[in-house]
Protein backbone atom coordinates (compact mmCIF):
# COMPACT_ATOMS: atom_id res chain seq x y z
CA UNK A 1 0.00 0.00 0.00
CA UNK A 2 1.07 3.91 -0.86
CA UNK A 3 2.17 6.10 2.03
CA UNK A 4 -0.45 7.67 3.43
CA UNK A 5 -0.47 10.81 5.56
CA UNK A 6 -3.92 10.85 6.78
CA UNK A 7 -5.31 13.52 10.18
CA UNK A 8 -9.13 13.46 9.29
CA UNK A 9 -11.41 15.78 10.60
CA UNK A 10 -14.54 14.46 11.77
CA UNK A 11 -16.45 18.10 11.18
CA UNK A 12 -18.97 17.92 7.92
CA UNK A 13 -20.75 21.80 9.08
CA UNK A 14 -22.67 21.17 5.91
CA UNK A 15 -26.59 20.92 6.02
CA UNK A 16 -28.17 17.09 5.39
CA UNK A 17 -30.15 19.37 3.09
CA UNK A 18 -26.89 20.68 0.83
CA UNK A 19 -25.32 17.03 1.19
CA UNK A 20 -28.60 15.72 -0.83
CA UNK A 21 -27.89 18.14 -3.69
CA UNK A 22 -23.94 17.42 -3.58
CA UNK A 23 -22.17 15.04 -6.14
CA UNK A 24 -18.77 12.92 -4.99
CA UNK A 25 -16.72 15.26 -6.54
CA UNK A 26 -18.43 18.74 -5.83
CA UNK A 27 -18.07 17.35 -2.03
CA UNK A 28 -14.26 17.97 -2.44
CA UNK A 29 -14.73 21.45 -1.82
CA UNK A 30 -17.18 21.40 1.06
CA UNK A 31 -15.83 19.50 3.54
CA UNK A 32 -12.34 17.97 5.61
CA UNK A 33 -14.04 14.72 6.73
CA UNK A 34 -15.46 12.05 4.46
CA UNK A 35 -18.37 11.73 6.87
CA UNK A 36 -19.84 14.42 4.21
CA UNK A 37 -20.40 10.94 1.78
CA UNK A 38 -21.75 9.20 4.27
CA UNK A 39 -25.06 7.89 2.94
CA UNK A 40 -23.02 6.86 -0.58
CA UNK A 41 -20.73 4.94 1.76
CA UNK A 42 -23.35 3.12 4.00
CA UNK A 43 -25.09 1.61 0.56
CA UNK A 44 -21.43 1.16 -0.99
CA UNK A 45 -20.60 -1.12 2.52
CA UNK A 46 -23.79 -2.58 1.70
CA UNK A 47 -23.15 -4.06 -1.31
CA UNK A 48 -20.01 -5.32 -0.66
CA UNK A 49 -21.27 -7.29 2.07
CA UNK A 50 -23.99 -8.84 -0.95
CA UNK A 51 -20.85 -9.09 -2.76
CA UNK A 52 -18.81 -11.20 -0.13
CA UNK A 53 -21.31 -12.05 2.66
CA UNK A 54 -19.61 -12.72 6.17
CA UNK A 55 -16.66 -10.79 5.46
CA UNK A 56 -17.04 -7.98 7.35
CA UNK A 57 -17.61 -7.17 10.65
CA UNK A 58 -19.20 -4.14 12.55
CA UNK A 59 -16.54 -3.05 15.46
CA UNK A 60 -19.46 -0.56 16.57
CA UNK A 61 -20.11 -1.65 20.75
CA UNK A 62 -16.61 -3.52 21.14
CA UNK A 63 -15.23 -3.12 24.34
CA UNK A 64 -12.43 -0.65 24.74
CA UNK A 65 -12.79 0.88 21.25
CA UNK A 66 -13.71 4.05 20.39
CA UNK A 67 -14.72 5.46 17.35
CA UNK A 68 -13.92 8.73 15.47
CA UNK A 69 -17.44 10.25 14.15
CA UNK A 70 -16.07 10.02 10.50
CA UNK A 71 -15.36 6.01 10.98
CA UNK A 72 -16.85 3.59 8.87
CA UNK A 73 -17.41 0.87 11.92
CA UNK A 74 -16.37 -2.39 9.95
CA UNK A 75 -13.36 -4.53 9.29
CA UNK A 76 -12.46 -7.66 8.12
CA UNK A 77 -13.79 -10.38 10.68
CA UNK A 78 -10.41 -11.52 11.95
CA UNK A 79 -9.02 -7.97 11.83
CA UNK A 80 -12.26 -7.16 14.18
CA UNK A 81 -11.20 -9.79 16.78
CA UNK A 82 -7.57 -8.90 16.73
CA UNK A 83 -8.88 -5.16 17.60
CA UNK A 84 -10.50 -6.31 20.24
CA UNK A 85 -7.71 -8.32 21.50
CA UNK A 86 -5.56 -5.17 21.39
CA UNK A 87 -8.19 -3.20 23.08
CA UNK A 88 -8.33 -5.66 25.53
CA UNK A 89 -4.67 -5.27 26.06
CA UNK A 90 -4.16 -1.82 25.80
CA UNK A 91 -7.26 -0.74 28.14
CA UNK A 92 -8.35 1.75 25.08
CA UNK A 93 -8.19 2.12 21.51
CA UNK A 94 -9.51 5.37 19.61
CA UNK A 95 -9.56 4.44 15.88
CA UNK A 96 -9.81 7.42 13.64
CA UNK A 97 -10.64 5.65 10.37
CA UNK A 98 -11.30 1.47 9.56
CA UNK A 99 -12.70 0.27 6.40
CA UNK A 100 -12.90 3.43 3.77
CA UNK A 101 -15.13 2.82 0.69
CA UNK A 102 -14.22 4.11 -2.85
CA UNK A 103 -15.84 7.33 -2.32
CA UNK A 104 -14.24 8.15 0.61
CA UNK A 105 -10.71 7.44 -0.71
CA UNK A 106 -11.51 9.56 -3.83
CA UNK A 107 -12.16 12.78 -1.28
CA UNK A 108 -8.83 12.01 0.60
CA UNK A 109 -6.83 11.60 -2.80
CA UNK A 110 -7.89 14.36 -3.98
CA UNK A 111 -7.40 16.57 -0.66
CA UNK A 112 -3.86 15.32 -0.74
CA UNK A 113 -3.35 16.67 -4.11
CA UNK A 114 -4.45 19.79 -3.19
CA UNK A 115 -2.18 19.51 0.16
CA UNK A 116 -5.70 20.68 1.15
CA UNK A 117 -7.34 19.51 4.91
CA UNK A 118 -4.09 18.79 6.37
CA UNK A 119 -3.37 15.90 3.88
CA UNK A 120 -0.23 15.95 2.21
CA UNK A 121 -0.18 11.87 0.71
CA UNK A 122 -2.79 9.61 -0.02
CA UNK A 123 -3.32 6.03 -1.87
CA UNK A 124 -4.88 5.79 -5.36
CA UNK A 125 -8.45 5.06 -5.08
CA UNK A 126 -8.73 1.13 -5.29
CA UNK A 127 -5.39 0.61 -3.66
CA UNK A 128 -5.48 1.50 -0.31
CA UNK A 129 -5.54 -1.56 2.73
CA UNK A 130 -7.84 0.20 4.64
CA UNK A 131 -10.71 0.07 1.08
CA UNK A 132 -10.23 -4.02 2.14
CA UNK A 133 -11.00 -3.79 5.95
CA UNK A 134 -7.64 -4.38 6.90
CA UNK A 135 -6.19 -1.34 8.25
CA UNK A 136 -6.49 1.27 11.36
CA UNK A 137 -5.32 4.55 11.80
CA UNK A 138 -5.07 5.06 15.80
CA UNK A 139 -4.57 7.66 18.20
CA UNK A 140 -1.63 7.49 20.57
CA UNK A 141 0.21 5.03 18.39
CA UNK A 142 3.50 4.44 20.27
CA UNK A 143 1.28 4.14 23.37
CA UNK A 144 -0.52 1.09 21.88
CA UNK A 145 2.37 -0.26 19.96
CA UNK A 146 2.87 -3.22 22.01
CA UNK A 147 -1.56 -4.75 22.65
CA UNK A 148 -1.34 -3.80 18.67
CA UNK A 149 2.13 -6.09 17.46
CA UNK A 150 1.03 -8.60 19.99
CA UNK A 151 -2.61 -8.78 18.38
CA UNK A 152 -1.45 -9.21 14.75
CA UNK A 153 -0.83 -5.87 13.52
CA UNK A 154 1.76 -4.19 11.59
CA UNK A 155 2.84 -1.04 12.08
CA UNK A 156 3.09 0.33 9.03
CA UNK A 157 5.93 2.36 10.06
CA UNK A 158 7.12 6.29 11.85
CA UNK A 159 6.41 8.04 7.85
CA UNK A 160 2.65 6.93 8.92
CA UNK A 161 2.77 6.33 12.70
CA UNK A 162 -0.79 6.29 12.96
CA UNK A 163 -1.70 3.18 10.83
CA UNK A 164 -1.29 -0.74 11.53
CA UNK A 165 -2.30 -3.07 9.08
CA UNK A 166 -3.70 -6.65 9.68
CA UNK A 167 -2.95 -9.71 7.07
CA UNK A 168 -3.56 -12.48 9.89
CA UNK A 169 -5.14 -16.12 9.38
CA UNK A 170 -8.60 -15.81 8.16
CA UNK A 171 -8.27 -12.52 6.05
CA UNK A 172 -9.16 -12.51 2.39
CA UNK A 173 -8.02 -10.29 -0.94
CA UNK A 174 -10.35 -7.78 -1.54
CA UNK A 175 -8.52 -6.66 -4.43
CA UNK A 176 -10.94 -4.46 -6.75
CA UNK A 177 -14.15 -5.06 -4.18
CA UNK A 178 -14.87 -1.86 -3.36
CA UNK A 179 -14.19 -0.53 -6.98
CA UNK A 180 -16.80 -3.37 -7.93
CA UNK A 181 -18.94 -2.12 -5.24
CA UNK A 182 -19.59 1.18 -6.67
CA UNK A 183 -19.54 -0.20 -10.86
CA UNK A 184 -22.45 -2.45 -9.56
CA UNK A 185 -24.68 0.59 -7.63
CA UNK A 186 -24.00 3.10 -10.57
CA UNK A 187 -25.61 0.59 -13.12
CA UNK A 188 -28.11 -0.09 -11.01
CA UNK A 189 -29.10 3.28 -10.62
CA UNK A 190 -28.24 4.38 -14.47
CA UNK A 191 -29.85 1.99 -16.39
CA UNK A 192 -28.71 3.87 -19.60
CA UNK A 193 -25.15 4.86 -19.18
CA UNK A 194 -23.73 1.42 -17.89
CA UNK A 195 -20.11 0.73 -16.94
CA UNK A 196 -17.83 -2.48 -16.70
CA UNK A 197 -18.28 -4.59 -13.27
CA UNK A 198 -14.79 -5.27 -13.39
CA UNK A 199 -13.28 -4.24 -10.13
CA UNK A 200 -10.63 -1.84 -12.10
CA UNK A 201 -10.45 1.82 -11.41
CA UNK A 202 -10.09 3.32 -14.78
CA UNK A 203 -11.62 6.47 -16.63
CA UNK A 204 -14.51 5.30 -16.73
CA UNK A 205 -15.48 4.43 -13.19
CA UNK A 206 -13.77 8.00 -11.95
CA UNK A 207 -15.65 10.15 -14.14
CA UNK A 208 -19.10 8.13 -12.35
CA UNK A 209 -17.33 8.29 -9.44
CA UNK A 210 -17.20 12.14 -9.68
CA UNK A 211 -20.94 12.50 -10.64
CA UNK A 212 -22.51 10.17 -8.03
CA UNK A 213 -24.74 11.58 -5.10
CA UNK A 214 -23.06 12.29 -1.89
CA UNK A 215 -25.97 11.22 0.45
CA UNK A 216 -26.75 7.98 -1.98
CA UNK A 217 -28.26 7.03 -4.62
CA UNK A 218 -31.81 6.09 -5.04
CA UNK A 219 -31.40 2.19 -5.37
CA UNK A 220 -29.13 0.63 -2.82
CA UNK A 221 -27.61 -2.34 -2.32
CA UNK A 222 -28.69 -5.32 -3.73
CA UNK A 223 -27.82 -8.99 -3.01
CA UNK A 224 -29.64 -10.63 -5.79
CA UNK A 225 -29.27 -10.55 -9.64
CA UNK A 226 -26.19 -8.05 -11.23
CA UNK A 227 -25.88 -4.71 -10.30
CA UNK A 228 -27.67 -3.50 -13.35
CA UNK A 229 -25.56 -3.79 -16.67
CA UNK A 230 -22.79 -6.41 -15.15
CA UNK A 231 -22.87 -10.03 -16.24
CA UNK A 232 -22.36 -11.76 -12.62
CA UNK A 233 -25.66 -12.76 -11.14
CA UNK A 234 -26.83 -15.08 -8.63
CA UNK A 235 -26.78 -18.17 -10.51
CA UNK A 236 -29.82 -20.68 -9.62
CA UNK A 237 -29.00 -23.06 -7.17
CA UNK A 238 -29.62 -26.07 -9.74
CA UNK A 239 -26.51 -24.75 -11.45
CA UNK A 240 -24.35 -27.88 -11.21
CA UNK A 241 -20.41 -27.69 -10.23
CA UNK A 242 -17.55 -29.25 -11.93
CA UNK A 243 -14.04 -29.49 -11.35
CA UNK A 244 -11.53 -26.89 -11.96
CA UNK A 245 -7.63 -27.19 -11.54
CA UNK A 246 -4.82 -24.72 -11.34
CA UNK A 247 -0.88 -24.76 -11.67
CA UNK A 248 1.54 -22.23 -11.21
CA UNK A 249 4.49 -22.93 -13.68
CA UNK A 250 7.82 -21.86 -13.35
CA UNK A 251 7.57 -19.02 -15.05
CA UNK A 252 4.99 -17.58 -12.29
CA UNK A 253 1.93 -17.75 -15.02
CA UNK A 254 -0.83 -19.84 -13.21
CA UNK A 255 -2.65 -22.01 -16.21
CA UNK A 256 -6.58 -22.65 -15.43
CA UNK A 257 -8.50 -26.00 -16.75
CA UNK A 258 -11.72 -27.04 -16.42
CA UNK A 259 -14.07 -30.34 -17.11
CA UNK A 260 -17.87 -28.89 -17.66
CA UNK A 261 -21.33 -30.04 -18.39
CA UNK A 262 -22.33 -30.69 -22.66
CA UNK A 263 -23.75 -27.43 -22.28
CA UNK A 264 -20.57 -25.75 -21.28
CA UNK A 265 -19.61 -23.76 -24.48
CA UNK A 266 -17.05 -21.20 -22.53
CA UNK A 267 -15.58 -20.53 -19.04
CA UNK A 268 -14.99 -17.36 -17.18
CA UNK A 269 -12.59 -17.34 -14.34
CA UNK A 270 -12.64 -15.01 -11.83
CA UNK A 271 -10.11 -14.73 -8.95
CA UNK A 272 -11.46 -11.76 -6.07
CA UNK A 273 -14.33 -11.00 -8.68
CA UNK A 274 -12.46 -10.06 -11.07
CA UNK A 275 -12.68 -11.59 -14.69
CA UNK A 276 -8.80 -12.87 -15.32
CA UNK A 277 -9.35 -15.30 -18.31
CA UNK A 278 -11.87 -16.96 -20.56
CA UNK A 279 -11.87 -19.97 -22.68
CA UNK A 280 -13.83 -21.69 -25.29
CA UNK A 281 -14.50 -25.51 -25.13
CA UNK A 282 -11.58 -27.10 -27.46
CA UNK A 283 -10.67 -30.37 -28.90
CA UNK A 284 -9.53 -31.35 -25.52
CA UNK A 285 -12.92 -30.13 -23.70
CA UNK A 286 -10.44 -28.99 -20.62
CA UNK A 287 -10.96 -25.01 -21.35
CA UNK A 288 -7.52 -24.37 -20.99
CA UNK A 289 -6.61 -20.43 -19.80
CA UNK A 290 -3.76 -18.85 -18.41
CA UNK A 291 -2.80 -15.71 -16.39
CA UNK A 292 0.04 -13.86 -14.40
CA UNK A 293 -1.16 -12.28 -10.99
CA UNK A 294 0.60 -8.39 -10.75
CA UNK A 295 0.32 -9.25 -6.61
CA UNK A 296 0.63 -12.25 -4.61
CA UNK A 297 -1.48 -12.75 -1.54
CA UNK A 298 -3.17 -15.70 0.34
CA UNK A 299 -6.68 -17.22 0.31
CA UNK A 300 -8.05 -15.88 -3.04
CA UNK A 301 -11.77 -16.75 -4.17
CA UNK A 302 -11.95 -18.55 -7.61
CA UNK A 303 -14.76 -18.58 -9.61
CA UNK A 304 -15.47 -20.32 -12.55
CA UNK A 305 -18.36 -19.54 -14.56
CA UNK A 306 -19.32 -22.19 -17.18
CA UNK A 307 -21.92 -20.36 -19.86
CA UNK A 308 -23.45 -22.06 -22.65
CA UNK A 309 -23.82 -20.85 -26.75
CA UNK A 310 -26.18 -17.73 -25.92
CA UNK A 311 -23.93 -16.60 -22.56
CA UNK A 312 -26.38 -17.35 -19.96
CA UNK A 313 -24.37 -19.24 -16.64
CA UNK A 314 -25.34 -22.67 -17.05
CA UNK A 315 -22.54 -24.15 -14.47
CA UNK A 316 -20.68 -22.82 -11.60
CA UNK A 317 -17.44 -23.73 -9.24
CA UNK A 318 -16.14 -21.90 -6.44
CA UNK A 319 -12.32 -22.24 -4.81
CA UNK A 320 -9.62 -20.90 -3.33
CA UNK A 321 -6.01 -20.34 -4.04
CA UNK A 322 -2.53 -19.30 -2.26
CA UNK A 323 -0.97 -16.97 -5.16
CA UNK A 324 2.48 -16.89 -3.65
CA UNK A 325 5.84 -18.77 -5.15
CA UNK A 326 6.39 -21.22 -2.17
CA UNK A 327 3.56 -23.35 -0.08
CA UNK A 328 0.34 -22.71 -1.40
CA UNK A 329 -2.99 -24.18 0.35
CA UNK A 330 -5.85 -24.69 -2.37
CA UNK A 331 -9.31 -25.60 -2.31
CA UNK A 332 -10.31 -27.20 -5.65
CA UNK A 333 -13.88 -27.73 -6.74
CA UNK A 334 -14.65 -31.11 -8.36
CA UNK A 335 -18.06 -31.16 -8.64
CA UNK A 336 -21.17 -32.77 -7.12
CA UNK A 337 -20.29 -31.14 -3.69
CA UNK A 338 -16.57 -32.84 -3.49
CA UNK A 339 -13.70 -30.59 -3.26
CA UNK A 340 -9.92 -31.21 -2.42
CA UNK A 341 -8.31 -29.08 0.16
CA UNK A 342 -4.73 -29.42 -0.13
CA UNK A 343 -0.92 -27.41 -0.31
CA UNK A 344 1.03 -27.61 -3.22
CA UNK A 345 4.56 -26.66 -3.72
CA UNK A 346 5.37 -27.92 0.07
CA UNK A 347 8.82 -28.04 2.03
CA UNK A 348 10.37 -30.92 1.94
CA UNK A 349 9.79 -31.34 5.77
CA UNK A 350 5.97 -31.82 5.42
CA UNK A 351 5.27 -34.72 5.62
CA UNK A 352 1.12 -34.87 5.93
CA UNK A 353 -1.78 -32.56 6.49
CA UNK A 354 -5.05 -32.77 8.65
CA UNK A 355 -8.20 -31.23 7.61
CA UNK A 356 -10.80 -30.22 9.92
CA UNK A 357 -14.07 -28.42 8.49
CA UNK A 358 -15.98 -26.70 11.51
CA UNK A 359 -14.22 -28.90 13.84
CA UNK A 360 -14.60 -32.46 12.02
CA UNK A 361 -11.50 -34.23 11.31
CA UNK A 362 -11.98 -35.45 7.67
CA UNK A 363 -11.25 -38.38 6.02
CA UNK A 364 -9.34 -38.41 2.74
CA UNK A 365 -11.53 -40.33 0.06
CA UNK A 366 -8.41 -41.32 -2.27
CA UNK A 367 -6.53 -42.72 0.89
CA UNK A 368 -9.02 -43.66 3.43
CA UNK A 369 -6.53 -41.96 5.90
CA UNK A 370 -7.35 -38.59 8.12
CA UNK A 371 -4.03 -37.64 7.96
CA UNK A 372 -2.66 -37.47 4.02
CA UNK A 373 0.67 -38.40 3.10
CA UNK A 374 -0.10 -37.32 -0.02
CA UNK A 375 -0.61 -33.72 1.16
CA UNK A 376 -4.83 -33.22 -0.27
CA UNK A 377 -7.89 -34.33 1.22
CA UNK A 378 -10.89 -34.93 -0.93
CA UNK A 379 -14.50 -34.71 0.70
CA UNK A 380 -17.76 -34.66 -0.22
CA UNK A 381 -19.92 -32.26 1.71
CA UNK A 382 -23.59 -32.59 2.32
CA UNK A 383 -23.88 -29.49 4.36
CA UNK A 384 -23.44 -26.39 1.93
CA UNK A 385 -22.81 -23.00 2.66
CA UNK A 386 -20.43 -21.06 4.66
CA UNK A 387 -17.62 -23.46 5.95
CA UNK A 388 -14.08 -23.08 7.80
CA UNK A 389 -11.32 -25.08 7.35
CA UNK A 390 -8.38 -25.31 9.17
CA UNK A 391 -5.35 -27.09 7.80
CA UNK A 392 -2.73 -28.68 9.87
CA UNK A 393 0.68 -29.51 9.01
CA UNK A 394 3.04 -32.22 10.12
CA UNK A 395 6.77 -32.59 10.17
CA UNK A 396 7.53 -35.82 8.59
CA UNK A 397 7.86 -36.99 11.96
CA UNK A 398 4.11 -36.95 13.19
CA UNK A 399 5.14 -33.92 14.66
CA UNK A 400 2.84 -30.41 14.92
CA UNK A 401 4.56 -27.88 12.21
CA UNK A 402 1.78 -25.12 11.62
CA UNK A 403 -1.64 -24.04 11.41
CA UNK A 404 -3.79 -22.49 8.58
CA UNK A 405 -7.74 -21.18 8.22
CA UNK A 406 -9.74 -20.10 5.73
CA UNK A 407 -13.30 -19.73 5.17
CA UNK A 408 -14.80 -20.54 1.74
CA UNK A 409 -19.15 -20.62 0.78
CA UNK A 410 -19.20 -24.08 -0.58
CA UNK A 411 -21.70 -25.39 -3.22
Amino acid sequence: MPHEDIHESGEVNVSTEEISSLTVDSAVGRSCSTAIVRGLSEQLIDEINCLRPGTMRSIEGVSGVTLGSAVMPYLQTPAADALRRAAGRAGSIFVNSAIRTLAQQYLLWRWGQRRACGISAVAYPGTSNHETGQAVDIDDPYGRMSAMGNSGWTWIGSFDPVHFDYFGSGTVSLSGLSVKAFQRLWNRNNPSDQIAEDGDYGASTESRLRRAPASGFARGASCTGTGGGGSMGTPAPSAPSFAVRWERRDDGAYWFTSTAPATVRRIEYRVDDVAIASADRGPGNDFVASYRFRFEGNARPVVARGLDASGNEVARSVGMLDVVEGTALFIRPLGDRTYEIGVERASSAVGAIEVRVDGFLLTDAVSGATRSTRLAVRSAFNTLGERNFVIDSLNTNGTYRGTLRRTLTIR
